[in-house]
């Protein structure tokens, strides 16, 4: 009884501070704007989720009494479109900081440094396939939401599938003997499943929200994955720029956009139909928020193959060496000639030269 009547007082202590909150917060009296500053909010939800499990006050009335604090931030689920949204913009923003996290993750700054292993790229490409095959690709939800005005506007099928350029890359790196277990949804990981789920997530509760996951793996592939594919070149693959090798696109499928003559001015086209996008400040919002999300969501990736690597539980991958010298053989690029070539192509060239100097000399004496 004494706990109870101290959590009960506790929460009346805390709902106190709550209404202190809103008669200090300097917003309150602002064009009839909300009272409670971003600050303020999380003062509350760090108040509310401080009451204990065993407190009578359950998880769905603290939810409803924080709500009915914040009367004037619920959403309003009929708002007109706006005119000017930029959603591309407010995602590019509103991901700066996650996006910061992605890149000082442990396996992001190993793969941009050239080294990782070709078993641990393995394991990346891997998951991407589930990704985007019961994810974010045309086979699976865009597809069925394509109809949606907002994903129709950056509905690409054609240009970004990315299914079969990752079933590729699998055969290059296990063979295709392996790909029916590498590509058996049973044997995904659990930040795999996780991804999945969140997408599929997503997509009941909003189908636009598709759009930033959408939108941070597409525009991330044809941006920092063509420098990611750069380094696989030369330090995983083991490829020389100066010989024809390197500009095949043998195991680094993934990050060839064929049917894209121009990656600047796609990922231009892409942003615009984003911006121009038909959206209300609630999803405009969602929106945001979930693109967030999706950085989680590949960071959890990362994270995850870090770990397999660390403890040895990578699917090997196949010996590249004889890979690349029986299936891709090294040729000169740009159709410059070996060394050993070219020293008899001199050779064949001086001397024909050389016998029509001869020649020439020999008539020029009888005339």
């Amino acid at each position: 009884m004494v706990t109870l009547l101290r959590e009960t007082s506790l929460g009346i202590s805390y709902s106190l501070n709550i209404y202190r909150i809103f008669l200090i917060s300097p917003t309150a009296n602002k064009e009839g704007g909300c009272p409670f500053v971003l600050k303020a909010k999380d003062d509350i939800e760090d108040m509310m989720t401080q009451l204990s499990d065993g407190h009578p006050i359950t998880h769905d009335v603290k939810i409803n009494m924080f709500n009915n604090y914040l009367l004037e931030t619920k959403p309003k689920k009929n708002q007109e479109y706006l005119s000017n949204p930029q959603l591309a913009s407010a995602m590019k923003e509103g991901t700066k900081i996650v996006h910061a996290a992605a890149e000082n993750n442990i396996f992001t700054k190993r793969f941009l440094s050239g080294s990782i292993s070709t078993d641990e790229y393995g394991r990346y490409i891997n998951s991407l396939y589930f990704i985007y095959k019961y994810g974010i690709m045309r086979e699976d939800l865009l597809a069925q939401h394509k109809e949606n005005p907002i994903i129709k506007l950056a509905y690409f099928p054609f240009e970004l599938t990315r299914e079969s350029s990752l079933i590729k890359d699998l055969e290059y790196y296990y063979g295709k003997d392996r790909i029916a277990e590498l590509t058996d949804f049973k044997n995904a990981t659990p930040a795999v499943k996780a991804y999945v789920k969140g997408l599929k997530d997503a997509a009941e509760r909003n189908p636009a929200l598709l759009i930033a996951h959408s939108y941070s793996r597409y525009l991330g592939d044809l941006s920092g994955g063509q420098i990611l594919a750069k380094r696989l070149k030369k330090h995983v693959l083991k490829r020389d720029v100066i010989n024809a090798n390197w500009d095949s696109h043998r195991g680094l499928e993934f990050y060839h956009f064929e049917h894209i003559l121009n990656h600047n001015e796609f990922k231009n086209l892409y942003r615009q139909r984003l911006d121009e996008s038909p959206v209300t400040q609630y999803v405009k919002d969602l929106i945001v928020a979930e693109a967030i999300y999706s950085f989680e969501l590949n960071i959890a990736l990362f994270d995850e193959i870090q770990t397999l690597s660390d403890s040895n539980k990578l699917h090997t991958t196949l010996d590249l060496d004889d890979v690349e010298s029986v299936d891709s053989p090294i040729k000169p690029k740009n159709g410059l000639c070996s060394n050993g070539d070219w020293i008899v192509g001199f050779a064949t060239g001086f001397a024909t030269f050389a016998l029509g100097l001869s020649l020439y000399r020999r008539i020029s004496e009888r005339f």
